[in-house]
């Protein structure tokens, strides 16, 4: 049997890609399916719309309108945009034009300065070219002559052009000046003036301010004022003469300046030769004491606050109540004081405060010079008798006494703590509840905040207590109350210009009225219900009775008074203006009662008027 043709053909494995073009090729066949549909379904809305608008009436005429409306519209578009791109032209143009008009002088200017400028350069460059071709143009002549002709070339060349390196000078020159100029004022604004200090025509140092100055001249009088003080205590003698010393200043420039004690101590070394190194003790800003082993009191002092420091908060801030300080300096050996001396004193205090009396002088002035009170000042001065007492012109008037103890020790820790603000209430009144009712709409929340003070302790006694800072953590939630305000049909009843409210608007069961052995109703209501004034006026009674317990009456004028009887408390005080509506005490059993009721009464020119005229409905 022979094969069959197909046998025959050689077969091919169905590779990777072939399978990805067969993949492809049915995407695409997909793609080209959905197109067609898509295409068909256009066509098929088209043609129906088409024969929907052949159907209705007039429809050509319609069509022809449509299309007028769209061909003049996109006509309209396009003349409106050639007129724009036209108008667009001119103003672009326009504008170039006043643009060329305004750049065109700078330009020229630029360029005819850059040929002034540049001019006698070129010039000169060209003549030196010229000179340097002469040795070529005459070959025959010696070097002798062609040295010649140069120097004449030159001389030529320089009347010649001499005019164009005059004006490029006139710009440059200008140009220079202010460059001078600029170069001067800048250095000149950098430059740092100081003040050179100066005594009897020799430098001692240079500061940076006259303030400086003044200060230190103030340091040295005070050093000076010192050694005078002790030298004078200890029965010497001085002069103004010996303590005379006037520094000067003059400005310089300079970047080294000198602080006020430095300038302080060079100053009295180059005035005097009995100088020495010590320390100044300062006691509240003003020099008290000059000895010369500061380290030994500055170990004492630190000695004095150890304690509190150890015992107190890391952060605390310990010192002494007076400001003590210690600076060393170059001080005058006559105001010297010895360090037994200076310990004693600051132990003992700072003595008496005086006053001194000047001609004319009463004691009714030291009075209003120190603030001291009468019974203060006569106690320190036995001897003065009455605010008029005139004063010798001199006499010295005990004022006061200082700190007994000038190194009390003074703490200061800083304290944080929270605490809850309280949230207010606001109150409000609404006719959709009921009189008496209340009602919270939002309910109050209490803030938290922090507080921050300062607790100061001298000698370990709590002394002052001041707030650094509140910072409010949490913000309270105001409440908002509703009050009721609505009286219910028969609970008000006119009379006269006024009109009466049931005293209890809650409750309206009266257990009895009035009658020949009972002067009121009494309305019956839980105990310490409040009670309401049943109309305006003024509490005439308000205390307690022993029938009707505690009791409080209302005159509302007119001769009209209302009572209201057995109350557990009172609400209101005599004298009290109360309004319609105020309340004024609380249901209860108080005097010849037999259980928790408010007894009303009514009266007119002191005659009893039964409540349940007013009020029947109850």
């Amino acid at each position: 049997m022979k094969p069959s043709p197909l046998e025959d053909k050689p077969k091919h494995r169905n590779t990777g890609a072939s399978r990805w073009q067969v993949l492809m090729d049915q995407l695409s066949i997909q793609r080209t399916v959905r197109s067609w549909r898509r295409r068909t379904r256009k066509q098929a809305r088209r043609h129906k719309l088409s024969r929907l608008i052949e159907r209705l009436p007039h429809a050509r005429l319609i069509g022809d309108i449509l299309y007028q409306i769209g061909f003049w519209f996109e006509y309209m578009l396009i003349c409106a945009g050639r007129s724009v791109m036209k108008t667009c032209r001119a103003v672009a143009m326009q504008a170039g034009r006043l643009m060329l008009l305004i750049l065109r002088p700078f330009l020229l200017g630029i360029i005819t300065l850059w040929t002034d400028l540049t001019e006698p350069f070129r010039r000169f460059r060209s003549g030196m070219r010229h000179i340097g071709e002469l040795s070529e143009v005459l070959p025959t002549e010696s070097d002798r002559e062609i040295r010649k002709e140069k120097f004449r070339y030159f001389r030529r060349g320089t009347k010649l052009y001499l005019p164009v390196a005059l004006n490029a000078l006139s710009y440059l020159l200008p140009v220079a000046a202010c460059a001078a100029l600029v170069y001067i004022v800048h250095n000149q604004l950098n430059n740092q003036y100081i003040l050179e200090v100066q005594v009897g025509g020799e430098t001692v140092g240079f500061v940076s301010s006259e303030q400086v100055f003044e200060n230190a001249s103030d340091d040295v009088q005070n050093r000076i004022n010192t050694a005078k003080s002790v030298m004078e205590a200890s029965g010497n003698t001085t002069t103004d003469d010996q303590w005379s010393i006037e520094p000067s200043y003059t400005l310089t420039v300079g970047t080294q300046t000198m602080t006020e004690g430095e300038v302080a101590n060079a100053i009295l070394s180059t005035t005097s030769a009995e100088v020495t190194e010590g320390t100044a003790v300062y006691v509240d800003g003003n020099l008290q004491f000059i000895l010369n082993d500061g380290d030994h009191l500055r170990a004492y002092l630190e000695a004095i606050k150890a304690p509190y420091e150890q015992s107190s908060d890391s952060d605390a801030r310990v010192s002494f109540v007076h400001d003590i300080s210690l600076v060393d300096g170059v001080y005058l050996q006559n105001s010297l004081t010895t360090y037994e001396e200076v310990l004693r004193a600051l132990n003992e205090g700072g003595g008496t405060q005086t006053y001194t009396a000047s001609a004319g002088d009463t004691v009714q002035t030291v009075l209003d010079a120190s603030g001291v009170s009468w019974d203060s000042l006569a106690a320190l001065n036995p001897e003065l008798t009455d605010t008029e007492q005139e004063l010798e012109e001199g006499q010295q008037v005990i004022t006061g006494v200082a700190s007994p103890d000038l190194l009390q020790v003074k703490v200061i820790v800083r304290d944080s703590y929270t605490s809850e603000i309280p949230y207010d209430t606001v109150e409000t009144e609404s006719s959709d509840y009921d009189f008496g009712e209340t009602v919270v709409t939002t309910e109050g929340q209490n803030g938290l905040q922090e507080i921050t003070q300062d607790l100061t302790y001298i000698d370990g006694t709590l002394t002052e207590i001041s707030t650094v800072s509140v910072e409010t953590l949490i913000e309270p939630v105001t409440e908002y109350i509703t009050r009721g305000t609505h009286l219910q049909s028969g609970m008000t009843a006119s009379y006269g210009t006024g009109e009466w409210m049931w005293p209890v608007p809650q409750y309206t069961y009266v257990s009895r009225w009035m009658s020949s052995y009972h002067n009121g109703a009494d309305i019956c209501a839980p105990y310490g219900t409040p009670i309401y004034a049943s109309d305006s006026g003024e509490v005439v009674t308000a205390g307690s009775h022993w029938s009707y317990g505690n009791y409080v009456v209302i005159d509302h004028g007119n001769g009209w008074t209302t009572l209201y009887g057995h109350m557990s408390a009172l609400g209101c005080s005599v004298g009290q203006a109360v309004e319609r509506g105020d309340i004024i005490g609380y249901v209860g059993s108080t005097g010849v009662s037999t259980g928790n009721h408010c007894h009303f009464e009514m009266r007119h020119n002191g005659a009893l008027v039964s409540a349940q005229s007013f009020f029947s409905g109850m």
